[in-house]
């Protein structure tokens, strides 16, 4: 059995933003002893003031931003890229008074760049790509020189230097650049990875339940049979009573219970013939128009005083599928729902693309609260009152082994409208 782990993703964005408050609280310590150090040991002058007030800003700024943390909703991408500008913003107005690109630490620009490449997507990496690379180029052109106490000349070794820290410039924009190209797009591609593997294994673990559903929906084909029968022969023996007796209104009403009773019998035994069958999914080659024209027959069977109003909206020649009795059974099933709930009115709109099947089928019912719509299909069972539960579960795993989609939404201005995607395989 496979287990997924529901707080995984949830969970990220909140200890990425713990990581980048430690960062941060570390990076303030470093600037804090650096300063210290250059105005003291290496008895340079710097304007303490200014550079008080950025440490003391972002300090504050950290403060609150624990805060956010007691709400992991509001931790999203923009708010921590939001995180990473006051980062950036924070570390360029200190170098701008310690030296600018002469500072041997303006390297460190490249981190909060660096953060963004890996966890943030492509337009943040962009955005963060544009802000650093302008930051590093107004550091290099203006900033306030470091000088001697006592010896009040910038530290600089002439024309040479200069042209060491242009060389310095050059090489940090095309490290920001290659950042954003190639680190980021290698950690997109583990996200989409990630991804990829847990709608896997979301699907296996659905798999499972399937085949175990399948194995008991067989044992109870087989012990359903008998009682089955024994009331088809009851119902015939009360019918042919009945028609002696002249009484044609229960004889009739137990026609019809025949016919219940049969179809039941038919499904049972379908689903036992079809249970070792490798050939569950063949059938013919039919038009989709033609074949949802077979669907709404069966349908109706059992829903002769439902009415239901049928549009085609395809242009130009409807494409064909292999006629599938999984997709049979879900789309009747979907059609029993809007029946269920709205017996007085029931619309199936089919059209088409060069692409794709669109089916689409609407109700007049109480409609679905939000909650709901959201664990259709999703969950093996529901509550008691909505009905809608195993069903839909099976129906959407049916479309989705397709390659389709199925959609439930509330209509306006009221009852559900389910769409159907079914792609058109050449």
């Amino acid at each position: 059995m496979i287990t997924l782990s529901a707080n995984t993703t949830t969970s990220a964005p909140g200890e990425n933003l713990k990581r980048l408050l430690s960062l941060r609280a570390l990076n303030i310590s470093g600037q804090l002893i650096a300063i210290l150090t250059t105005i003291y040991y290496l008895e340079m002058a710097l304007p303490v003031k200014p550079l008080a007030a950025i440490l003391v800003g972002q300090v504050v700024w950290s403060v609150s931003t624990l805060f956010l943390l007691k709400d992991s909703s509001r931790i999203t991408d923009e708010a921590f890229f939001y995180q990473l500008i006051s980062d950036v913003v924070a570390l360029t107005g200190i170098l701008y008074f310690t030296g600018g690109a002469t500072n041997p630490f303006a390297w460190f620009l490249l981190v909060p760049h660096s953060i963004a490449a890996t966890l943030l997507s492509q337009r943040y990496v962009w955005l963060m790509a544009l802000l650093t690379s302008l930051s590093y180029s107004l550091i290099v052109f203006y900033y306030q020189p470091l000088v001697h106490i006592n010896n009040p000349v910038e530290v600089e070794a002439g024309g040479h230097f200069k042209d060491h820290v242009i060389g310095m410039w050059i090489g940090f924009l095309l490290s920001i650049f290659l950042l954003a190209y190639f680190v980021a797009g290698m950690a997109q591609s583990l996200r989409k990875r990630n991804e990829l593997l847990s709608t896997m294994k979301e699907r296996m673990f659905r798999d499972e339940r399937l085949i175990a559903l399948g194995t008991l929906a067989t044992g109870a084909a087989h012990e359903l049979g008998t009682p089955l029968g024994t009331m088809d022969v009851l119902a015939h023996e009360l019918e042919l009573d009945f028609q002696a007796a002249g009484d044609k209104a229960a004889s009739s009403k137990l026609s019809i219970l025949q016919g219940q009773i049969k179809r039941c019998k038919k499904v049972l035994s379908t689903i036992t013939e079809r249970a070792t069958s490798e050939k569950y999914d063949s059938g013919q080659l039919l038009a989709i128009d033609e074949y949802l024209a077979n669907v709404v027959a069966q349908w109706r069977i059992s829903n002769i005083n439902v009415p239901l109003i049928e549009k085609v909206k395809g242009v130009g020649h409807a494409p064909k599928l292999i006629t599938d009795l999984a997709l049979t059974r879900a789309l009747i099933n979907v059609l029993d729902n809007a029946a269920r709930v709205s017996p007085e009115y029931v619309k199936l709109v089919l059209s088409w693309t060069d692409s794709n099947i669109h089916i689409r089928i609407e109700d007049r019912g109480c409609g679905i609260d939000e909650a709901q719509l959201l664990k259709l299909g999703k969950h093996m069972m529901s509550p008691k009152d909505k009905g809608l539960g195993l069903g839909v579960y099976i129906t959407q795993a049916t479309l989705e082994r397709l390659g389709g989609s199925i959609k439930w939404e509330n209509h306006q201005p009221k009852g559900v409208c389910v769409s159907i995607c079914i792609p058109v395989i050449a």
